[in-house]
């Protein structure tokens, strides 16, 4: 194991889920306040064992009997404690207070990208959030009073008077968390992991473990290639994934799919539309999809006057589309955007054209697109500038060895949708292979409020392994 630095834990990503796991592994773990909990029984739990730390205590216990919006149990135990009735609209105060210990601070190191806040940090900034803002606070950082005190330091009256934020407000209170909470000695940004991958047993138990892994990888310094390409070797008996499900567009797996002029990302929408190479008097831009960040693309496109044919295949009426599950008052950019792929058949919406029930049958050179029914044989064929295809998105997991199964289906692909990495719900390590954990969307967890249990059942699950290894 030589030129391999030893690590307690080595985290993969920098995103929310991986602020909040280094905020709980750097020795803050979260404890009952004695506020009262307005759910009967799980107060009459948090009240047996006060003076303990809930990453002393069984999470199965405490989870049980639980209901929310999340598949993993202790995500929800946690999001109900910090968030009581949240899903009620009611503002209860959090049950739980953190409290700092030096002798719980476990040696780790948080790997990402980019600067922390992971994927926060590529989106448009002016978007608001899905979520409410108090949802997406991170662990004992209120983002209004972070907020808040930013605004006083630089004398402006803005703060956050909505419900919702602006993607760059909480990319900002994020990269802020890190430093405001004493995380930054863990975190080396601007890095690409290469390969994770099991050290022999026999070598980890000659060096007292019944695990080991090693992950190896470079600090990318695409910015200044005069820079020679570093590299670095971690060692350690636990390894959480956070990596999110941002890495990679899906692709519509069609004729044409990969032409110059084919887009994946709001990024990329940006790029053309400042370059005034996409104008209301050249041809059309059809958008691909049925959810928020085709919305988005539809409402950026619309406001400079850009001629959209929009297609997707759900039914406008369908209740597992985004757009039926969200009140109209808190998001009514997107419930008019609803509003005009409902009614694009019968109102005239000038410069938008919806295709519901439909897909893309294939894409010519020269621009011409071909839309095929998913009701009944019929085509459609339109002459257009670009197409941006925004149905959704999948990890990149190429740095794992091959002979990992991880996923539910062992065969297939992560995919955070239809095949997530199958855990223990209650510790989120691997059912396959120990000391491999995973956090937020790898697992079904695609809410701020939800990834923080996940990190709360990690944080447990290896200090609790940490100890019985020094004892």
């Amino acid at each position: 194991m030589e030129n391999q630095v030893f690590k307690d834990a080595v985290v993969i990503g920098n995103g929310p889920s991986g602020i909040t796991l280094s905020y709980m592994l750097s020795g803050n773990w979260p404890y009952y306040n004695e506020v009262p909990h307005p759910i009967d029984f799980l107060q009459y739990r948090l009240e047996e064992n006060r003076d303990k730390s809930l990453l002393q205590q069984d999470l199965i216990y405490l989870s049980e009997g639980l209901e929310g919006r999340s598949v993993n149990p202790v995500s929800v135990l946690f999001d109900t404690l910090v968030r009581p009735q949240a899903d009620l609209g009611i503002e209860n105060p959090s049950v739980i207070s953190w409290k700092f210990n030096s002798e719980n601070v476990l040696d780790h190191v948080i790997l990402g990208k980019g600067i922390p806040g992971g994927s926060w940090q590529k989106m448009d900034g002016s978007t608001l959030t899905i979520s409410l803002s108090s949802w997406m606070e991170l662990p004992n950082l209120s983002i209004r009073e972070w907020d808040a005190s930013r605004n006083r330091l630089h004398s402006t009256q803005s703060g956050l008077r909505q419900k919702r934020a602006t993607v760059g407000t909480v990319a900002e209170y994020y990269s802020c968390c890190v430093q405001s909470q004493g995380l930054s000695s863990y975190f080396v940004n601007n890095t690409v992991v290469t390969s994770i991958a099991p050290v022999p047993t026999e070598t980890a138990n000659d060096l007292g473990y019944k695990h080991l892994w090693k992950i190896h990888g470079y600090f990318d310094n695409s910015s200044n290639l005069s820079i020679p390409k570093r590299s670095f070797n971690y060692v350690s008996p636990h390894v959480v994934l956070a990596t999110g499900n941002s890495d990679q567009p899906n692709k519509l797996n069609v004729e044409g799919q990969d032409l110059p002029f084919v887009l994946h990302s709001l990024a990329d929408l940006e790029k053309i539309i400042h370059k005034n190479r996409i104008l209301s008097n050249s041809g059309s831009l059809v958008i691909v999809g049925a959810g928020l960040s085709a919305a988005d693309a539809v409402i950026a496109a619309r406001f400079y006057g850009i001629p959209i044919i929009h297609v997707f295949r759900r039914s406008v009426n369908d209740p597992g589309l985004i757009f039926n599950k969200l009140p109209q008052d808190i998001y009514p950019e997107y419930h008019k955007v609803h509003q005009m792929m409902k009614d694009s058949n019968r109102v005239h919406y000038e410069g938008y054209k919806a295709f519901p029930c439909s897909k893309i049958h294939s894409i010519k050179p020269d621009g011409t697109v071909i839309i095929s029914s998913c009701e009944n044989e019929s085509f459609s064929v339109c002459k257009v500038s670009y197409v941006l295809v925004l149905i959704g998105r999948h990890p990149d997991m190429s740095f794992l060895s091959n002979d990992l199964k991880l996923g539910i289906h062992p065969e297939r692909p992560i995919d955070c949708k239809k095949n997530p990495i199958d855990i223990n719900i209650y510790t989120h390590e691997s059912v396959s292979y120990p000391g491999l954990y995973a956090v937020g969307p790898l697992v079904g967890d695609n809410f701020v409020r939800f990834v923080q249990g996940g990190c709360l059942a990690v944080a447990s699950h290896i200090q609790n392994d940490v100890l019985n290894k020094i004892g």
